[in-house]
């Protein structure tokens, strides 16, 4: 792995750190997803600016705030209020928190500027396993999330005769294909199908999957599955639940019209 990166520009030594290059560059693409996206957002180029805003706060607050949720038995036995604060500043980031608050963060957008939420959501989707995507890489450079002791893979750079199932890559390979399958269902059916539910649903059953493959210890583990298995599991879940109650309706309707 390579946490840091290198540069030499002038006899000046550049040190750039891996995961942060690669959650920019996946910032960046998203960034220019969503603008060529203005016009059927209907929004100006200072209202987009503010979506993004908008996101960002969110996944700030949202991946802090499950983090914190795994750390509740270690903040509850050394509690005070210096070990809380240091807890929130310097914990790390859980993508699913993240992902909730981008999702809400997009939805308080939308209720402020008066925008149709569904619609809103429909079209900012497919940026969520862009970046996701791109923030994987940087784990895997970074040498977190990693994957569990193998006969082939990589090392990390704190176990150099350490091989390790390169999960992150895995992860990364299998969000791409979610993109491509969210922009395939988008053209095939004009915009009109939701996207956030296929999305959601094939992340968590990916998630669920690879977490078994996972190494790293700080992830929060409860009756035998991680935090991610059981937000996995709830997300299905729901999704189940309101696709029955989708189609319920569906046929209730049907059935009134015929009548």
């Amino acid at each position: 792995m390579c946490p840091l990166f290198k540069l030499h520009v002038a006899g000046i030594e550049f040190i750039i750190p891996a995961y942060g290059l690669f959650a920019c560059i996946g910032l960046f693409c998203i960034m220019l997803f969503l603008y060529n996206r203005i016009d059927l957002l209907k929004i100006s180029f200072k209202k987009f600016l503010l979506l993004i805003l908008f996101m960002g706060i969110g996944v700030g607050i949202g991946s802090k705030f499950l983090f914190i949720l795994t750390k509740i038995p270690d903040i509850v036995a050394n509690f005070s209020i210096r070990y809380l604060l240091k807890t929130i500043i310097t914990s790390g980031f859980v993508f699913y928190g993240g992902l909730f608050g981008a999702i809400l963060g997009v939805c308080v957008y939308s209720k402020v500027f008066k925008l149709n939420v569904s619609k809103t959501l429909n079209m900012i989707v497919p940026a969520f396993p862009m970046f996701h995507a791109f923030g994987r890489l940087g784990c895997f450079f970074a040498g977190c999330c990693y994957g569990k002791v193998a006969s082939w893979g990589f090392s990390l750079e704190s176990e150099p005769g350490v091989l390790r199932i390169p999960i992150q890559l895995i992860e990364s390979g299998c969000i791409l294909l979610i993109l491509v399958v969210l922009l395939f269902v988008e053209k095939r059916f004009n915009g009109t199908k939701k996207l956030l539910p296929i999305y959601l649903g094939l992340y968590a059953i990916i998630r669920f999957i690879l977490e078994f493959y996972r190494g790293d210890k700080i992830r929060g583990i409860w009756a035998g599955l991680s935090t991610s298995q059981w937000v996995s599991v709830l997300i299905i879940v729901g999704i189940i639940v309101w696709k029955c109650k989708t189609l319920y309706y569906e046929r209730k309707v049907t059935k009134d019209e015929r009548i």
